[in-house]
Formats: structure tokens, sequence, C-alpha cells
């Protein structure tokens, strides 16, 4: 028996009334397994079917059947077949005839669809598309599930009714034009947005393809097929993006900076309002123009060359170059990306003409015009970085004489007129390739190229010659010369070691007399590490208790009986020992101090003449000196007072002596304050007399009681005695009271009485004494 497993196509039959075979037609013969002489409803029974006893065949009587049966072929293949058989006579018993016909590949093109279908719908059901179908007439034939799970609406709710009815007004009238195309014989899809209303009454945003539906059999329109997505939040996103874009492009455009991009093409694609003003043009002129040919004289500038390699390169790069064909500063960044190049540049003209002149300051001494301290200090590292043939880098440290003195009696504007001459003829007098710079102040620094000493000492003089020959200020004729400290490099030697150094001698040469001056010496290191080392100590000396007053008696030169006493100020260094005023005073000027030590030696007079004048059953008077810079405190008076109010002393028994040049610096202001003081009861005296410039021409605008004759005046020759005569006698025809310093012979105190003068103070009465001793002095005299 063949088992060809090919389709079973159809099989004929007859059989007797019990079903037994009396012919059998095979297309594909022994495929079913029986024959002639088998019974049918066995057959079938035996090939799986479960179709024993098949009722057409049992029954009374004769009737047509069709039978579905599941059986297994003669290769065991299981097939699905349809048996159909009819009476070969009607109501006869005498048998049927019919037919079997194999199913099996019709099954399963059919669950096959069904599969398809089932996958479809499931597509349909589950996603998040809006699926339609709409009728040529317009109106809902089918809608997915999607609509009652996304819209809300039930498929009832829309089925029937007009597509365009769902949609916004604005939309209506597109939608219906575009579903009357597609009805049409030759539509294509179309692919649209449109707004569809929700079961809440909300529109969402969808973005819908439709394409029409046509009967394949008779080519008619069978209505579309929509396809939608809700784009409500896309939509929301895009109009997001777009605001922000458009707000990136307003900030842009309102940027200091002027920007604009350009394609690949150098076309530029966008420009802002400051960017086009620069070019002198509106933006619209300039868009999808040439770069090179809207800003003049770009691709020969270095702009251009910087545009161009980012152009080439893609790397953005941020520079500032000067734009030559309009005389600008410009400030750029470029950034480079794949289409072209984005440009942000600024105008930093002024910026650079700021810095320029920052540059200038930097370097130039405002007043005088010439190098300051920056600038020198560069030019020598440059002369010591290349040696001179024949020659080595000297510094010439210059400090002019008397200057602060003229600066304070006759005003700034006349000192400022007096540096700048002075910075004129040091110039003149200075060699090609010598410089002339100043430090600050009166302090001057020559750098110059000298082979020796006796060529730096040539120098020196030509410096101190020219420095001495008097200058005129408003209409004043002034003579100051000057102090020079001269410093030669050695191997190794550092700028600051060489400007130290030079420094150093120049105090040297100040010390050892005016208008001279001093090569440094390594030995000099020695006095500056002690000035050093002073100055650190002073800062602490107050508050260690180190600083003691001694005090040295005033007399009458008439009746020989002590009038006052001078408070001095000592200072007693646990390690450096007694260390001379003349030594420290002047640093505690200078580094600040002297207006908490010159308050400190006020409280301690104050409180020892008290104490002295109720022990003693005396009316002595203590006079303390007062700096300058005290002086100029506008907080000095109140000091005063609050020294007197907490000592509780006799205002008559203190005695302030000012020199001229701390009263000269502001004489309105210091004579307000004496007056103020005298007001008070303080006595006034002014020291060192006849040392100033101008003392006659101001002595009646003081409200002093005192004149103290400087030393340098009384230790004269037999020459100078009418001289202090003279003083003696204006001083007493402007009622006032002559002290003489430095007494120290009976000669020159007889002589000193014999003029007049009234009180005197020297070695020959007393030295300075500490309070222990002045008590045993007091015992004694």
């Amino acid at each position: 028996m063949s088992h060809n497993t090919s389709l079973l196509t159809n099989a004929v039959w007859s059989s007797h009334a019990d079903g037994t075979l009396d012919f059998l037609l095979e297309d594909h013969p022994g495929l079913l397994g029986i024959g002639v002489g088998h019974r049918l409803q066995d057959w079938l029974a035996d090939a799986g079917a479960g179709q024993g006893g098949l009722s057409p065949f049992a029954a009374t009587g004769c009737r047509p059947f069709r039978i579905d049966a599941d059986i297994k072929d003669s290769a065991g293949l299981g097939r699905r077949v349809l048996v159909t058989g009819i009476p070969k006579a009607a109501g006869t018993g005498s048998g049927y005839s019919g037919a079997i016909v194999d199913l099996s590949g019709q099954c399963q093109a059919q669950e096959e669809a069904l599969r398809k279908a089932r996958e479809h719908s499931l597509i349909i059901d589950y996603s998040d598309d809006l699926i339609a179908h709409s009728g040529p007439d317009g109106c809902y034939l089918h809608v997915s599930p999607s609509y009652t799970r996304l819209m809300g609406w039930q498929p009832e709710e829309m089925l029937g009714r007009p597509v365009i009815e769902f949609l916004h007004p604005d939309d209506q009238a597109s939608a219906q034009a575009a579903l009357a195309y597609l009805v049409t014989s030759d539509a294509q899809p179309l692919v649209t947005e449109v707004r569809k209303r929700n079961a809440s009454g909300a529109y969402a945003a969808l973005a819908t393809k439709a394409c029409p539906v046509i009967d394949p059999a008779t080519g008619r329109s069978r209505g579309v097929v929509m396809v939608s997505r809700d784009i409500t939040s896309e939509q929301a996103m895009r109009h997001q993006l777009r605001d922000l874009a458009n707000e990136k492009l307003a900030l842009v455009d309102s940027i200091e900076d002027g920007f604009f991009s350009v394609n690949a093409e150098w076309q530029i694609t966008y420009v802002n309002q400051r960017a086009a003003a620069f070019v002198g043009a509106t933006r619209d002129a300039v868009l999808d123009k040439p770069v090179w040919d809207v800003a003049p004289g770009l691709a020969e500038s270095m702009v251009g060359a910087h545009l161009r390699e980012a152009m080439t390169t893609r790397e953005s790069v941020s520079f500032e170059a000067f734009y030559e064909p309009m005389g600008v500063w410009l400030s750029e960044r470029i950034y480079a990306y794949a289409d072209g190049l984005s440009v942000f540049f600024h105008d930093i003209s002024e910026r650079k003409a700021a810095e320029a002149k920052l540059e200038e300051l930097a370097t130039r001494d405002s007043l005088t015009g010439l190098p300051n301290r920056a600038w020198i200090n560069s030019r020598v590292d440059e002369m010591l970085g290349r040696a001179a043939p024949g020659g080595v880098a000297t510094i010439f440290f210059i400090d002019l004489n008397r200057f602060k003195e003229i600066n304070d009696s006759m005003g700034h504007a006349t000192g400022d007129l007096l540096l700048q001459q002075v910075s004129e003829r040091l110039c003149q007098c200075m060699r090609p390739g010598d410089v002339v710079a100043r430090l600050g102040g009166d302090e001057f620094v020559v750098a110059a190229t000298c082979t020796g000493p006796e060529a730096a000492s040539a120098i020196a003089q030509r410096l101190l010659a020219q420095l001495k020959t008097p200058f005129y200020a408003d209409g004043l004729e002034m003579c100051v010369g000057a102090s020079i400290g001269i410093s030669l490099a050695a191997p190794g030697v550092t700028t600051q070691q060489l400007f130290q150094s030079a420094d150093t001698a120049m105090y040297k040469a100040k010390a050892s007399g005016a208008g001279g001056f001093a090569f440094f010496d390594p030995s000099m290191c020695v006095e500056a590490k002690r000035t050093l080392k002073l100055e650190m100590a002073l800062n602490k000396a107050l508050e260690l208790a180190q600083f003691e007053v001694y005090y040295q008696p005033r007399i009458d030169l008439r009746s020989k009986r002590i009038l006052g006493l001078e408070a001095l100020l000592r200072w007693n260094h646990p390690e450096l020992g007694q260390i001379s005023p003349l030594e420290f005073i002047p640093l505690a000027e200078e580094r600040g101090h002297i207006q908490a030590i010159g308050a400190w030696v006020l409280g301690e007079a104050c409180r020892t003449i008290k104490m002295l004048n109720a022990r003693y059953r005396l009316d002595l008077r203590v006079s303390v000196n007062v700096s300058a810079r005290q002086l100029r405190s506008q907080s000095f008076v109140d000091h005063v007072l609050h020294a007197l109010a907490e000592s509780q002393v006799d205002p008559a028994s203190i005695e302030l002596e000012v020199t001229e040049s701390a009263l000269i610096v502001d004489l309105g202001q210091s004579a307000d304050m004496l007056r103020r003081l005298k007001e008070e009861g303080v006595r006034l005296s002014l020291d060192d007399f006849g040392t100033g410039y101008s003392s006659m021409s101001y002595l009646r605008q003081l409200p002093v009681d005192i004149l103290k004759l400087d030393r340098s005046f009384v230790n004269q020759d037999a020459s100078g005695f009418g001289f202090v005569a003279a003083l003696v006698d204006m001083a007493h025809a402007l009622g006032l009271s002559v002290v003489a310093e430095g007494i120290e012979t009976p000669e020159l105190m007889g002589k000193l009485e014999g003029m007049g003068c009234d009180e005197g103070q020297g070695y020959l009465f007393a030295q300075p004494m500490p309070l222990h001793a002045l008590e045993d002095y007091l015992v004694r005299a």
C-alpha cells in the first residue's frame, strides 16, 4: 500500500446499507488504508475518528449525511476529512454513495487566518495608536479600543457619527476636504495634524496618517483608515523648545557681545543687532551674505586668520587681536561645529587703553615721569643678566637733604616742583645708557655701568654738584643737596641685595654729614641689623615697660632756684642696654609709634609733677616734648585733656614743647590747637628756636609763653653773643620768657644772665636723671 503524504484530494465510494464498501476510487490509492469489503464506520473508528456505529448506517431507513472527522492516514498523519453520503435510492435501504474530501489544508489556512486575525486584534486592542475606519460618507464604521482607553469614548458613542464632528472647529474644514479627497479613485495617503476632542471636552493633538481603502473586486472606495497618535506632549515639548530657542536668540541679541554664525561656505546664518551695527548694517542686510563681504578688511586681518584656522581645524579658540581696518581691539571667542562657526566678539579698546595707562602708571612715576621702582628693578635684573665688557652694574641711591623741611614749610605743591626739577637735573648729567628712577618721596636711584669705584665716585660727584646748585620754585631759592649711597655689583648678587646695599650706604653717607657719598661696605650691615633689631624691639618696648622718664632741672638764672623740669624719654633694652633717644626717636616717628609713646610720657610727667609738688611742697612745672606727628592728630587736644583729668594735675604745672618744624606743617591747625590748650591753662614753649626758616614771620601768630634757644646759638664765640642778646630782647618785647639750653660753664651762665635770659638748663646745673635720683636732688637743693 502506498503512503503518499501529499494532500488527499477526492475519494468516491459506494456501500451497502450496512456500510460495507462495494466501491472505492482514490486519487491516491492506499492512502486511506481501506478498500472494498471494509465497513466505512469501522474505518472511521480505526482511523481515530471515534465514529464507530455511525448513526446513518445504524438508523432504520436511509438519509443523507455529512460528517467532519479527524483521522490518521496510512502513514499515521492526522487529517481532517469531510465524509458525505446519500442514499442510492430514497427509502430503499439499498446503500449509500458518497465522497471523502481532505480538509486539512483548508483548516490550516483557516487557522492561520484566525491566528493572524487574533494577533492583529491584539495589536489593535493594545496599541497606543488610535485606529479608526470611516466609510465613504465620512462616518465611523469601526474604532479601536484605544479610543476608549485614551480618549474616553465608547465605540457606540462614535460609530455612525461623522469624523469631523469630533475635531476642533478650526480643523474641520481641512479635515472634510482631506476625507473627500481620500475617497477618490486616485487618492494617496495623507499625513496631517488635527486636534480631536476627548470625552471630557478637552482637545488632544493627533498626528494622523489617513489611507484610502479600495475594494479590490470593484475598485470602489470603502472609506478611509486613520491611524492617529497623541502628540500633545510632543507638541508641547516642541513649543517649549521653540520658545527656548527664541529665548536664547533673544538673549544672544541682548548681550553686550556681538554675535554671528557662519556655515561652511562662510555665509552668515545668524547675526545679532550689535554685530550688525558694528559693521554699520542691519541684520536683514547681512544675512546669507559671505562674511568676507560684510566686514571690511576681515580677510586680511589677524581676526580673519583666526576664523580660517578655526574652520580648518574645527577647534574652538579665544583670543584678543587688534582689528586694523576699524582701529579697535577685539576680544573674540570662536566655537567650531560640524557645519560652521559661531563667533562672539567684544570691543575692548577702552580696556586696552586703560591697561596701557595702568602699565604706564605701574612703570612710571606720575609726578616726574621717571621710571619707578618696578621698572628700575627689571632694568637692573637685565644689567645683572648680561655682563657689560669692562664694567659692572652700579646703583646710586640718592636721598635729598632737608627736603622734608621744605615740603612741610612751603607746601606740597612747592615740594612737587622741586622734585620735578631734581629729576630733570639728574637726567641731564647722566650718560647714554644710564637710567634715573624715582622710588618715592625724595628718593632717587641711578643705575649705571661703571668700571670701578673711581668711575662711580666721578658720577657721584657730578650728581652732587648738580644738586648743590640752588633750585627756584614759586619765586623762592632753595638749596637741598643730597646724600648718595653706592653699591657695585659683585658676582652672584641679586637686584634686591644691590639696592639694599646702596640704601645702607646712603644712610651711612647721611650720618657722616650732608652733601656726601659713601660706598657700601659689609661692615655697614652690622649697623643696619642693629637698626632692624631696634625697630622690631620698639614694637613691644612700651608694652614690656622698657621706657623710663628722666628729668633735667631748669634753673632761674637770677635766683639760681629750680623752677621746673624737662621730661626726657629713655629706653632701657634688656640686651642692647641704654639706647640713645637720637637713635630710637626718629625710628618711632618713622614707624608710627611716637603717638602712643608720647601719650605715655605725658601721663607719666603729669603724675610725677603732681606727686613731687605735693611731697616737697614745691610749685614746679614739667615740660614735655610734642612731636610733629602728635600735633597733626585731630585728637591731640583731647589726649592732653584726658591726661590732665586722669592725673588731676594743675594744668599750669604742664608745659608742652613744640618745634618750629612741627608747627609749620599746618600753621593754622597748629595755632588753633595751641590756643585751645592755653585756654585750659597749659603753658606752651617753642623749642629749638632759630633753627627754622621763618621764625620771625609766624612767631606773633602762635600763643606760646616761652622761647627755648637751641644750644647751637648758645655755644658760640663772642661774635655770636650779640645775636643771642637780640633774640632775648625780641622775646621779652613779645612778652615771652627765654630758656637757654646747653649751659655747661659758669662763664656762659654769667653772660646769659647778663643778657637778661630768664632760665637755663645744662650739665652745669644737672644732667637728666631718673625719678629716684631727682628726689635726692630736690632734697639737697
